[in-house]
């Protein structure tokens, strides 16, 4: 029978209590999402070319699990304090009818736990799910396609949604329901009075109004002009202010609302006033959980911004060039990929010549060949550029570099031709410009710079740089990244270039019908298997595919996770925050059914409240995340050129981005305005 009973108080509180209760299952496929992170298919694979940055990532793990049951035991703890609130009558009858305090205890204990393991029994399904939808979008995304997939079930991270889960739960529950059950029958039975505030004085509020817009407007220019330093004591300041400044506009915001009550109470009708007051009140008494709810939504914003940036930037893995680079001789390189096994699966294969152009240095050797070498008229050609801070950088690197390497120009033509691309074609006395894609941020400035074919000097001669700037990587791995380098006809590489008999850099590109048959991942992966027993030394644009992989993984499941976390939190705390101060001023509506008020103007009234109360919060973290996503971006993310190039699915994502968050902005208000519409009706019932 008490099993019953509790059964049905559960079931009573959960359609009581809607947003508390989806936000428990929100939390709990967030929770196995990031636990069963190592099992799936992009992770698995991972481990087998960056095991150990795949590992340090696994470490982080824990720590975001720790995090997010710190989060959660709040959402819980005050979303559960509601509720008792709510409740306190109905446990002071319960105490009066000769129930002991440590049944009352087990009771709400046992309540908590099956809601518990309701939301479990709801959420787990609803992970798996997730993240097998996660897990074949990734594996499609990196070429694995639907065969690499495979159905798994992180039993370790099952176990740790459960226990975590419940635990918090319970912890929460079980400081609430001490201090319940402590509590007398008559002070439960009292109905709650409206707690005394303190008010601040009108001047006061314009003062830590403005203090706060001062403050915020300083953290805002200085993220922007400074936070890209990566200064501690910089970024320490500008968190402080942004926080102060937060906190300050809400401690001043009632008495804007208040002036601007005053000054539309003449000409407003209806429920205006009272309206505006209980709102003026909710900012005033909650000024604190305003400011946090409107940092955690601020740092929601910031993380989405950022995971969806990272998640972008797989467009530049696609980018390939080369499949696999040797080490080795060319008799070497030949017996291995001219044989049977290996010959299948390989297009083409050529030497990359790069070697470095020798000039003076301190302590060189006597007799040692050296040449002289000036980037003189491409720094000159980029100086009559727009100024902007990568001009500024582009200059700096071309005055420091006083040499550069030179790249055989039959090398880089027999790789544009692997690619299915135009050879380059030289004029006498022209060289052509390279820079790594990894250099990208000065890409455009260099292009531009190089339509006027500016010139450089090597040995006192002048030679004209080619209006076209070639970006493409020379090698599969990430073992060579020329900033600058040029292009140069094969003669002249021989005359400038030291003559090695050490082992020569040969490129391979991989059959294009077994790529396409066999998708670019798992290609890779079948002929790196075969290439280990061959002995060769080699890179393989595999490791540099998932070296990009796991930047995306790391960078965008752990921003994205955190970001749904901040956003539960805030909502949920932020929705119950105004149920609570709606249940302690509830004799006011009470007075004014009395008075005549309807039902209808009264849950108008509450709606209106719930939209201010919920857009401000919102407008101040917009506000503050368009200065924020700016700096943060400009820090510590350089957006490549793949994202300038593929602006609609940057767009597409984005907006996907932006709607995902207005549709759990407006569930959420709906969900906390048909809750007062309930509780404003229960007292029309009650009169």
């Amino acid at each position: 029978m008490f099993f019953d009973f509790i059964r049905r108080n559960s079931s009573k509180i959960r359609k009581e209590n809607g947003v508390y209760f989806a936000s428990l299952i929100i939390s709990i496929v967030a929770f196995y999402v990031i636990l069963s992170l190592g099992e799936q298919d992009v992770m698995i694979y991972l481990k087998t070319v960056e095991s150990d940055a795949v590992a340090k990532l696994l470490v982080m793990i824990p720590v975001l699990y720790a995090l997010s049951l710190f989060f959660v035991f709040f959402l819980v703890y005050f979303a559960n304090r509601y509720q008792l609130q709510r409740r306190s009558h109905e446990f002071g009858i319960y105490l009066m009818m000769g129930m002991k305090r440590s049944r009352l205890f087990a009771m709400i204990m046992s309540e908590t736990l099956w809601n518990g393991l309701v939301a479990l029994v709801i959420g787990i399904p609803i992970s798996l799910f997730l993240t097998e939808i996660i897990s074949l979008s990734t594996s499609k995304l990196i070429g694995m396609g639907i065969i690499g997939h495979e159905f798994r079930i992180s039993l370790v991270g099952l176990g740790l949604t459960v226990f975590g889960f419940i635990m918090v739960q319970l912890l929460a529950v079980f400081i609430l329901s001490l201090n319940m059950s402590k509590k007398e029958p008559v002070d439960l039975l009292n109905e709650q009075k409206e707690k005394m505030q303190r008010i601040l004085s009108p001047v006061w509020g314009w003062v830590c109004l403005l203090l706060g817009a001062i403050l915020l407007g300083a953290a805002y220019v200085l993220g922007l002009l400074y936070l890209r330093t990566l200064d501690v004591r910089m970024f320490s300041l500008i968190l402080l202010l942004g926080i102060s400044g937060t906190f300050m506009l809400f401690r001043g915001l009632g008495s804007f609302i208040g002036g601007w009550i005053r000054g539309k109470s003449s000409s407003s009708t209806g429920l205006f006033t009272f309206t505006g007051r209980q709102l003026q009140e909710n900012v005033l008494h909650q000024y604190s959980s305003l400011a946090i709810s409107s940092l955690l939504i601020l740092f929601a914003m910031v993380c989405f911004a950022y995971g969806i940036s990272t998640a972008l930037r797989q467009g530049e893995a696609s980018a390939r060039s080369v499949d696999f680079t040797f080490e080795a001789s060319e008799k070497e390189i030949a017996s291995v990929l001219t044989s049977d096994k290996m010959k299948p699966y390989v297009k083409d294969y050529y030497p990359m010549k790069i070697d470095f152009l020798r000039t003076p240095y301190k302590d060189m050797p006597e007799n040692t060949v050296a040449h002289t070498f000036s980037w003189a008229g491409l720094e000159e050609s980029v100086s009559r550029e727009k100024n902007s801070q990568e001009k500024e950088n582009l200059l700096k690197d071309l005055s420091s570099n006083k040499s550069s390497y030179l790249i055989s120009l039959k090398s880089y033509n027999a790789m544009l031709k692997s690619m299915d691309k135009p050879p380059i074609v030289l004029g006498e006395n022209e060289v052509a410009m390279y820079s790594s894609a990894e250099f990208s941020f000065s890409h455009g400035i260099l292009s531009n710079a190089l339509k006027a074919n500016p010139t450089i000097n090597i040995d006192e001669k002048q030679y004209q740089l080619a209006s076209t700037l070639y970006t493409s990587n020379i090698v599969a791995d990430r073992s060579i990244t020329l900033s600058y380098a040029l292009i140069v006809p094969d003669d002249m590489y021989n005359a400038l270039t030291v003559k090695s008999e050490g082992s020569s850099r040969w490129n391979m590109v991989l059959d294009s019908d077994f790529v396409r048959d066999k998708g670019l991942m798992q290609a890779m992966y079948q002929v790196d298997e075969l290439l280990n027993t061959s002995g060769l030394k080699y890179e393989s644009y595999l490791a540099s595919m998932g070296r990009q992989l796991f930047y995306i993984v790391a960078g965008s499941y752990t921003t994205l996770y955190l970001g749904v976390m901040f956003l539960i939190i805030a909502n949920t705390v932020l929705g119950l925050k105004f149920l609570m101060q709606q249940r302690s001023t509830r004799h006011r509506y009470s007075t004014l059914f009395m008075l005549g008020a309807s039902v209808k103007s009264l849950c108008k009234s509450a709606r209106m409240q719930i939209w201010w109360y919920f857009g401000l919060v919102i407008a101040v973290a917009l506000i503050s995340s368009i200065f924020g996503t700016m700096s943060m971006l400009g820090s510590f993310l350089i957006i490549p050129k793949s994202l300038n190039r593929n602006v609609t699915t940057t767009i597409l994502l984005v907006g996907i981005a932006i709607a995902s968050f207005i549709v759990f902005e407006l569930c959420y208000i709906r969900m906390i305005q048909r809750k007062s519409d309930e509780e404003i009706k229960k007292l029309k019932e009650a009169l």
